[in-house]
């Protein structure tokens, strides 16, 4: 496994956790899912993993800290920072993703390769 896999395991590490910390299930989940694929070396989840990156509710659509207290609309304290430290890591994610996708050091096992 190569240093930027490793980088990219660790910054969806902490967006599960900050997903998480805001009880966002959905994307958490499937975070720690392309997690799990990119430790057991499955080269398809670089793929699956910048596919969540387009389209309406997409994961670039999702912002943290939004409440609802008896049927009103609020944002939870410290949204705007939440929100801060989540983008940050998105951005890393997609760039690492997206520079693993062009590499060629993202290869499928030599067990998996096509003969």
């Amino acid at each position: 496994m190569g240093t930027e896999t490793k980088e990219l395991i660790g910054v969806l590490d902490q967006l599960a956790l900050l997903l998480e910390s805001d009880g966002e299930t959905h994307w958490s989940v499937w975070i720690r899912k392309v997690r799990t694929r990119l430790l057991n070396d499955d080269a398809s989840a670089i793929e699956h993993f910048r596919a969540a990156y387009g389209g309406m509710g997409s994961f670039n659509d999702l912002v943290l800290g939004q409440s609802q207290i008896d049927g009103v609309f609020c944002w939870k304290p410290g949204y705007v920072e939440l929100n801060e430290k989540f983008s940050e890591l998105r951005d890393k994610a997609a760039q690492l993703a997206d520079s693993l996708g062009r590499s060629q050091s993202y290869l499928p096992p030599a067990s998996q390769a096509i003969a």
